[in-house]
């Protein structure tokens, strides 16, 4: 408690609401991100988290992002860019497995907050277009530019998805696994025949 007594002197009170409405999001529980309990965790008064973010749907909008940020970076980072496809496809796997089976279950609160305003799902929508955007450069760096690269880097992502909230079902990492190698095996394929839909 000393730690985090310390931490919250040092912290700007925006950061501390911040981190206090990230811990919110990542329980799935609507009371977490009251906007007293907020203010209780981060130690600051409501008018002092409506002067940072305006409202409540403002703050959520700005967690995500963060939110949103960080696994994107994440995921960005754990890709060694001069590998083979082979090697890419790998590391993306090993990826999306740690981001799906993570203690803060990114994809469960992604789904979770979706519902909750305008602004937490253009967040969303940014994430998920520069998630598709990362999958569509990978896919070009090996066969280059090709008609329907960029549904085909939708279609991934779509298959990503769909594997979280079917772990957020079961909780098989067996399972996860096998749904995210058949996705690679489907980039294999696609990228062998030129990714043309057609």
């Amino acid at each position: 408690m000393a730690t985090r007594e310390v931490a919250d002197e040092v912290l700007p009170a925006r950061e501390r609401i911040m981190a206090a409405a990230i811990e919110g999001l990542t329980t799935l529980d609507p009371a977490a991100l009251a906007i007293q309990r907020i203010c209780d965790r981060s130690g600051v008064k409501p008018p002092t988290l409506y002067y940072h973010f305006g409202s409540k749907d403002g703050l959520v909008a700005a967690a995500v992002e963060s939110l949103v940020a960080g696994w994107i970076r994440q995921l960005d980072e754990s890709i060694d860019r001069g590998g083979t496809l082979a090697d890419t496809l790998d590391q993306a796997v090993a990826a999306w497995q740690a981001m799906i089976t993570s203690p803060q279950r990114p994809f469960a609160v992604f789904i979770w907050v979706s519902m909750w305003s305008a602004e937490s799902r253009e967040a969303l929508v940014q994430a998920r277009e520069h998630a598709q955007k990362l999958i569509h450069d990978e896919i070009a760096v090996h066969i280059g530019p090709a008609r329907g690269s960029d549904d085909l880097a939708g279609l991934i992502l779509d298959g990503v998805l769909g594997a979280a909230v079917d772990y957020q079902l079961d909780s098989d990492i067996p399972a996860l696994r096998r749904r995210l190698t058949t996705l690679t095996t489907l980039i294999r394929l696609s990228t062998a025949l030129g990714a043309d839909p057609s």
